[in-house]
């Protein structure tokens, strides 16, 4: 029968393991600045070192004790950094839900409603200008209740403050750079393919006159394939603010299927009459080099490749 009084040995937690440890290393430490302490006493017995040694003989003790718990029993400086590091991310991360999300998303209205009440930063103007600088105020009062004192310093939550700015007013910048630059390709291709119906149009209305001036029936030869991207960028705007457009002709085009482009052309403006305004001028800018497009190499005759298919 097992003895019902015999004790066993506790299982200390690596908490507690750490802090026996960490007090070894102190007292160890301790006893190695007393001996310190009485060799500069036997060796300045006569100095007023001496005398400041005998009236607080602790005092060095208290000078470097602080040290040795700093290093040891609050944990080692790489355990504080690793702490200082987790806060960051925690602080970093408060931040970010405390403002407005831009690529919030969600099915519920009132998490939406909820997102666009946050505050958010006003990316038009400077990080030091209002209201950002009354924002940022806000911002790090809120972030210090939870994290100054616990790691980490005010000046580095004003950083991460700054850098949540910096991040928000690139993707501003950027998202205003694509917005801008998707609408200038989908109006370059919406003004093509109405140019393209013009031309169209202006062809069928005037074939007589152009097979003749051309010495040859040109049906099915206005494809989009044909036109080139700067070429059939005119388009109509009544807010037009420049005057003209510099066209890339394809290089594969001949002579002669230039000059039937250009006969096109003029039977556009001449139907519009006097609405012929709201047309951009167009005037020749380069020759873009390229092979002959597949659509083009097998339905084009001869005479409008410039090399051949």
């Amino acid at each position: 029968m097992s003895n019902q009084n015999e004790s066993y040995p506790t299982r200390r937690t690596p908490a507690e393991r750490e802090m026996t440890n960490s007090l070894a290393i102190l007292r160890r430490d301790m006893t190695t600045v007393m001996k310190d302490v009485a060799d500069i006493k036997a060796k300045t017995s006569n100095t007023p070192v001496s005398a400041v040694l005998q009236s607080q003989p602790m005092a060095l003790v208290h000078a470097v004790a602080p040290v040795s718990m700093e290093m040891n029993v609050a944990g080692s400086p790489t355990m504080a950094s690793d702490a200082k590091s987790v806060n960051k991310t925690k602080a970093y991360r408060l931040l970010r839900e405390h403002l407005w999300d831009p690529k919030f998303k969600s099915k519920h209205l009132a998490e939406i409603q909820a997102n666009n009440g946050k505050p958010r930063w006003n990316t038009a103007v400077n990080f030091n200008q209002s209201p950002n600088t009354e924002l940022t105020e806000n911002l790090v009062a809120y972030s210090e209740r939870n994290f100054v004192g616990a790691g980490l310093r005010k000046s580095d939550v004003r950083d991460f403050v700054y850098t949540n700015f910096t991040s928000r007013k690139r993707a501003a910048n950027k998202s205003q750079a694509k917005k801008k630059s998707d609408n200038a390709r989908n109006r370059r291709s919406s003004r093509e393919k109405e140019h393209l119906k013009r031309r169209k149009t202006a062809y069928q209305s005037n074939k007589t006159a152009i097979d003749d001036e051309m010495k040859r029936d040109c049906s099915g030869l206005i494809i989009e394939e044909a036109m080139s991207v700067g070429e059939s960028d005119d388009g109509t705007s009544p807010h037009v603010s420049y005057s003209g457009l510099r066209l890339r002709r394809p290089g594969w085009r001949s002579d002669e299927y230039n000059h039937f482009i250009t006969l096109v052309d003029n039977k556009v403006v001449a139907d519009l009459g006097l609405n012929s305004h709201q047309l951009l001028s167009r005037a020749f800018g380069e020759t873009v080099e390229g092979p002959v497009p597949d659509a083009i190499a097998s339905q084009f005759p001869q005479w409008a490749l410039r090399n051949g298919p």
